[in-house]
């Protein structure tokens, strides 16, 4: 006897209800890529680093000699590998910070003399000046600054398939001068912050000035103005020059830098290796080419990978760029869409979309933006070169860190955040490579907006 549509409809809802009633089996976190293992391997290699490379001032023949050596360990995985060499300004910060003080104290001549309009164009090109240079490092002071040769290298897989994609997975290898923390009182709070709020200050005292002289009919004209006004453009310039040499005067030898930034390039030296073991067993990208570089010049203004992408735009097909910097813990790891103190808009797109990948494994990467004035990594050059890109690192939410010091040691080096940093990284990559790309993540969905400074500043 054949079943009716009436028992059919019914028996149909009646295991549907039955299948809602189960108990759904929880949700796991996206696989990690085996990188706890692969977090060993980039680990060991920081230790043999740190133990063979000195100190690494930029355009030095000790940061060279890196370069060198880091080309060798891409070597052996990298279907070719590049040192390439370009001009820079090792101590482009030192002279910057030597023409802001130089601007306030002929601010402050013109301003005394009565020649405010004077002091305020003085002030315009200062600060446009630093702009320039903060944003396309095209400062037209920089003639007149020394120069030394710096090394860049990079090595690069390509995909089985034609090139439609590349990632570009870079670092640092140049280390800083040592910052004195042991500084007391006043002193400790000195900095580049206060320099420049005292610059303003002295501005803002020079753009009053102008004012009381035009209602008092004295311009054009030479004067001194009220003595309350020297007094305090007195003030101004002394707390910017007091602030500028504090800074100055608390930098030391340079540093062996594990963290700060051996820890990024063991982590890109490891994912070459990772790529090229995956080729191999058949498993190679489809068309998505991969490039490692380890930049010089990246505590002077990020100026080694502004010349690197100027001179290899050529290899480079729908780039992103992932640059890790200073990952000594897990818990302050970030992904940032700004760069370059505040002036140079990474990808906020590309933050969120890490950020949401980590979450998915179980991580929950925050992104972040580096405030005004707030420190500059190596992804800002490429941000400056057109190209979709993010930082992520564990030095940006103003917590100390031993960057910049002499405890930058190894050991202050977290395995779990070269994992986690891998783990992201490889799984952006495959993503890439898919033909099924997902959508862009809109930023503002994970993005915190919140403004950070790296440590080290």
């Amino acid at each position: 006897m054949g079943l009716s549509l009436k028992n059919i409809g019914e028996k149909l809802h009646s295991s549907l209800k039955k299948l809602k009633k189960e108990k759904q089996p929880p949700v796991e976190p996206a696989e990690s890529v085996k990188a706890p293992k692969l977090s060993e391997e980039a680990y060991s290699l920081l230790q043999k680093l740190y133990e063979e490379l000195g100190p690494r001032a930029a355009a030095t023949p000790e940061s060279r000699s890196a370069a060198r050596r880091i080309g060798e360990i891409f070597g052996a995985f990298a279907d070719e590998v590049t040192i390439t060499s370009g001009r820079i300004i090792p101590h482009l910060y030192r002279y910057m910070l030597f023409s802001v003080m130089f601007s306030s104290f002929l601010i402050f001549i013109f301003t005394v003399v009565g020649l405010p309009i004077i002091s305020i164009a003085v002030a315009l090109l200062c600060i446009l000046s630093v702009i320039s240079e903060l944003q396309m490092k095209t400062n037209p002071l920089r003639r007149f600054f020394p120069t030394g040769e710096a090394a860049n290298v990079h090595g690069v897989i390509d995909p089985e398939g034609p090139v439609e994609h590349t990632v570009v997975l870079s670092a640092h290898h140049d280390t800083a001068a040592e910052s004195k923390t042991e500084k007391e009182g006043l002193l400790s709070k000195l900095s580049i912050q206060t320099g420049a709020a005292g610059f303003v200050f002295i501005v803002i005292l020079s753009v009053i000035e102008l004012v009381v002289e035009t209602v008092s009919g004295k311009i054009p004209g030479l004067g001194l103005p009220h003595w309350s006004m020297v007094l305090l453009l007195l003030l101004a310039l002394a707390f910017i020059l007091v602030s500028i040499y504090a800074v100055i005067a608390s930098e030391g030898a340079h540093t062996r830098g594990a963290g700060d930034n051996l820890s990024g390039v063991a982590v890109i030296a490891t994912l070459c290796r990772y790529f090229s073991a995956r080729r191999k067993e058949g498993k190679g990208l489809s068309t998505t080419r991969l490039v490692f570089v380890s930049f010089d010049g990246e505590e002077c203004g990020a100026a080694g990978s502004a010349v690197w992408y100027h001179d290899n735009s050529h290899i480079l097909i729908n780039p992103v760029n992932i640059n890790f910097d200073g990952l000594y813990n897990e818990e302050d790891l970030a992904f940032l869409s700004s760069d370059g103190n505040g002036f140079v808009p990474l990808s906020a797109s590309l933050a969120s979309r890490c950020s949401l990948l980590s979450i998915e494994m179980g991580y929950g990467i925050q992104t972040g933006k580096l405030g005004l004035l707030g420190g500059s990594t190596d992804a800002a050059s490429a941000a400056a070169a057109g190209i979709d890109a993010t930082t992520l690192t564990s030095m940006a939410k103003n917590r100390e860190t031993p960057a910049h010091t002499e405890e930058d040691t190894p050991d202050k080096v977290s395995q779990e955040a070269l994992s986690m940093a891998m783990s992201v990284a490889i799984k952006l990559i495959n993503e890439i490579d898919s033909k099924d790309e997902e959508e862009e993540v809109a930023p503002s969905i994970l993005d915190s907006g919140r403004k950070y400074r790296l440590s080290r500043y």
